[in-house]
């Protein structure tokens, strides 16, 4: 048994019945089918830009990760609001720890990353949708290796190219629809460009393909709340932004646009069937700013407008991160 808010005892049969009930009902009065959420939530949207793929020199450096994201509009596969007061909050922390290696590989510079997201989530839905309140998110790591490809004096692109693992140590619960973790492995290969141009422009993509393996432990309006497998579909996303420098004030300091886009290529699958309608995509464009001191710290804040949402979310996210050196 759980507690409601009230600290009341009911049985999750009985909760499970009266929200599949009101499931149905925004099924047959919207037309369109209800399809869950089911990538990954500790996915990159939007968290590294501006000259992501520029290495710093060797050594060991703590990149934290300070997320905040607020939407009030769940998206159908058909890009409708689903009807009712349906919002979401999330407060995220990701620490991630950056090894440079001071050996290389022929010329490229090698290293790796370990990074684990604590989130605080809160929902109001007149759906029944609930958050999960414990914050461990799901652990990736990952190596890489990349190098600089110099053009001209006034023209360079870095690149480095990664091989995620995210592990689902985080909390799950599979009564409630929204989770810190995934419940599931996910591998995400990637590969970050940043290309730096006269008078102090640069164009950074950050491009990540995903493949998620089965959650064993799924419940959801289309198996009747019985505990399934799902496999979430493969997915396409990128990070990109332009800037220039502001000269008149720091070469150091840089202003410009970000934001990210993401569609989910297969549909998900529920015991080896395809789920028709599942596929997931987004947009999102902001302003961003970037400095880094004389001490080779980092900081950089960007805010996103999503738009274009489809069986997910549509709102607004702000992203910070100050990178450390040791």
């Amino acid at each position: 048994m759980v507690r409601t808010k009230k600290n009341k005892l009911f049985y999750p049969s009985y909760h499970f019945f009266y929200v599949s009930i009101l499931l149905a009902l925004v099924i047959i009065f919207s037309g369109n089918e209800l399809q869950a959420y089911n990538q990954n939530p500790n996915l990159n949207w939007g968290t590294t830009t501006i000259m992501d793929a520029a290495l710093p020199p060797p050594g060991v450096y703590l990149s934290n990760y300070m997320i905040y994201y607020h939407s009030d509009k769940f998206k159908d596969r058909d890009g409708h609001k689903l009807p009712g007061k349906n919002e979401i909050d999330a407060l995220v922390y990701n620490p991630q720890l950056v090894y440079v290696s001071p050996t290389k590989i022929g010329n490229l510079t090698w290293g790796w990353q370990a990074q684990l997201p604590f989130q605080g989530l809160h929902t109001e839905s007149d759906l029944g949708l609930e958050a999960n309140n414990d914050v461990l998110g799901d652990l990736c790591l990952g190596p890489f290796f990349g190098g600089l490809v110099p053009f001209s004096a006034n023209t360079r692109l870095h690149w480095f190219v990664e091989f995620d693992v995210y592990a689902p140590i985080g909390s799950y619960d599979d009564k409630k629809a929204i989770n810190p973790s995934a419940n599931y492995w996910t591998l995400e290969p990637f590969v970050s460009l940043t290309l730096q141009m006269p008078y102090g422009f640069s164009l950074t993509t950050r491009q990540h393909f995903t493949y998620n393996f089965k959650n064993d432990d799924y419940r959801g309006a289309e198996t009747g709340f019985e505990k399934e497998d799902l496999q979430a579909g493969m997915l396409w996303h990128f990070n990109y932004d332009l800037m220039k420098t502001v000269d008149f004030i720091s070469p150091n300091l840089m202003v410009g646009a970000a934001g990210y886009y993401g569609k989910q290529l297969t549909d998900d699958e529920i015991d080896e069937h395809d789920v028709s309608g599942s596929k997931e995509e987004i947009f999102a464009i902001g302003p961003a700013i970037w400095w880094l001191n004389d001490k080779g710290t980092v900081f950089s804040l960007r805010a996103y407008f999503e738009s274009g949402a489809e069986n997910r979310t549509e709102g607004e996210r702000v992203a910070a991160r100050i990178i450390i050196p040791f």
